[in-house]
């Protein structure tokens, strides 16, 4: 035991020592690595549920997602503004304790409300998917500890441990993943893979709360609660405009749709998530550089430059998705999944809107007012709290398309004209045509192929070799355009 300790507190100090960009890389690692181990446990999770009990998993995630932000509080922007303004390092431990004990309370009120409530909760909660009173008191528990694992790992991130905030993702993901490998193959169901969430969960928070007791203790300070009760509340809703915007509508999905076709839809999802993931790394490396760039007046083309070759590898990365997308949904998946085939360009065209959003916002960042920027993401998930109830119940999933589509659409526009007018940048408009048309090339290109030798070899032994060949040929052409693209300007980025 005393050797581990040793073992770990040699790691921990060895990349305390790291540069910031090793920290960054940790960060990176931990948060694209676990999701990329869920990723590639997601076929066997839904070949062992079966596509209604699938169904059901994913909405009950939906749901958690949404009780998350009531339980967080907005204490992680909380942390980081008041932590951050502190004058010393003492009076920010003070501020942490007591953020550290409000966080203790709000997960303790919460969780007992829905204790209390239990016969009111239960029933309406029932209305919107099946759930039995056990799997409710596992999700209240994973609900409540949520909030602490947010603040304790936003914390580790001001303080720079970078090695704890990496083992803490990874043990949790790995805890998480060896559970629901071992029950589903014995035929637990989903009420067991709530249970290993719990467990993973618990594990991540007892180590956290240790970490965070140790590194700035626990204050319980009523005043506290009251001002973050009083403060807090704006960062809920701005999560809730995030939440309606990507995560309500498999909720309302569930009152109109088939599980199966639910179903569908959320592999769709988890394989629109994973071109958001392929983007992490360069979006992590440009977000830290671009307040650099911003803050040169000589160097705002290079700003409009990286902001334009971040978007090309969004395009880049929902071609590449898309590309494989129908193989690999056919070789690990159910055959009724490929209705997710259906429901994908879609959601791939959204995600290349939202990040074409995001990173044409530059202006925005120029000055220290973010009140605009709140004020569109909160426009744009007003737009669908209203548009997602409506169009679902009329267009099932194609209405849910719809509106993301228009969602980001507008979101791009409104970010456009907004950060143009505060701060001009010249676009590289040529770079960002020219890329997109080289794209569509290679798409236009790959479906006549695939058309033409599905045609011509009629053997149904071939259609495996033929969709991965082409799909190969297709990507490698792909990453070949973006890189030549973007080579140019790698050194005056």
């Amino acid at each position: 035991m005393k050797q581990y300790t040793a073992f770990k507190q040699g790691l921990d100090s060895i990349f305390v020592e790291q540069s910031a960009l090793a920290q960054q890389a940790c960060y990176a690692i931990g948060i694209i690595l676990s999701k990329a181990i869920s990723l590639f446990l997601l076929p066997f999770v839904a070949g062992q549920l079966g596509l209604i009990e699938f169904a059901r998993l994913e909405t009950i995630i939906a749901l958690l997602n949404g009780a998350a932000i009531v339980v967080s509080f907005g204490m992680v922007n909380l942390l980081y503004r008041q932590a951050g303004e502190a004058k010393d390092r003492s009076a920010k431990k003070r501020i942490v304790a007591s953020l550290f004990g409000t966080t203790l309370c709000i997960a303790a009120l919460i969780g007992g409300g829905v204790f209390l409530s239990f016969s009111i909760s239960l029933p309406l909660i029932n209305q919107i998917t099946p759930l039995s009173a056990s799997e409710l008191i596992l999700c209240t528990l994973i609900m409540s500890l949520e909030g602490i694992i947010g603040l304790c790992l936003a914390w580790l991130r001001m303080e720079e441990k970078a090695f704890i905030f990496l083992r803490s993702m990874l043990m949790r993901t790995l805890v998480y993943s060896l559970l629901t490998v071992i029950g589903l193959s014995l035929g637990y169901g989903l009420t067991f893979l709530l249970f290993a969430s719990l467990a993973a969960s618990l594990i991540q928070a007892s180590e956290l709360i240790v970490h965070q007791l140790k590194s700035s203790g626990v204050r319980f300070d009523a005043k506290a609660l009251w001002h973050t009760l009083q403060y807090g509340w704006p960062f809920v809703l701005s999560g809730f405009a995030m939440y309606a915007s990507q995560g309500m509508e498999v909720v309302i999905l569930a009152q109109y749709t088939s599980p199966e076709l639910l179903a569908a839809y959320a592999i769709a999802i988890k394989f629109f998530l994973i071109a958001a993931l392929c983007n992490q790394p360069y979006l992590l490396w440009w977000y830290a550089r671009r307040m650099n760039v911003l803050s040169n007046p000589h160097a705002l083309r290079s700003a409009g430059t990286g902001a334009t070759l971040g978007v090309l590898i969004a395009m880049a990365s929902s071609l590449l998705v898309w590309l494989w997308s129908e193989w690999l949904i056919l070789h690990l998946f159910d055959p009724a999944i490929l209705q997710a085939m259906n429901f994908l360009p879609w959601l791939l065209a959204a995600g290349v809107l939202k990040q074409w959003g995001a990173l044409y916002n530059l202006g925005c960042f120029s000055s220290e007012n973010s009140r605009i920027q709140m004020y569109i993401e909160l426009g744009t998930g007003a737009f669908c709290v209203i548009c997602f109830p409506v169009l679902i119940s009329s267009y099932g999933v194609h209405g849910a398309l719809l509106t993301f589509v228009i969602s980001q659409l507008g979101r791009l526009v409104a970010y456009w004209f907004v950060s143009q007018h505060v701060l001009y940048i010249a676009y590289p408009l040529g770079l960002l045509v020219k890329g997109a048309l080289g794209l569509t090339s290679i798409l236009l290109i790959t479906l006549m192929t695939s058309t033409t030798l599905n045609t011509v070899i009629t053997n149904t032994k071939f259609t495996f070799w033929i969709m991965f060949s082409v799909a190969l040929c297709a990507s490698i052409a792909c990453l070949v355009w973006v890189v030549k693209l973007g080579r140019p300007y790698a050194k005056t980025l």
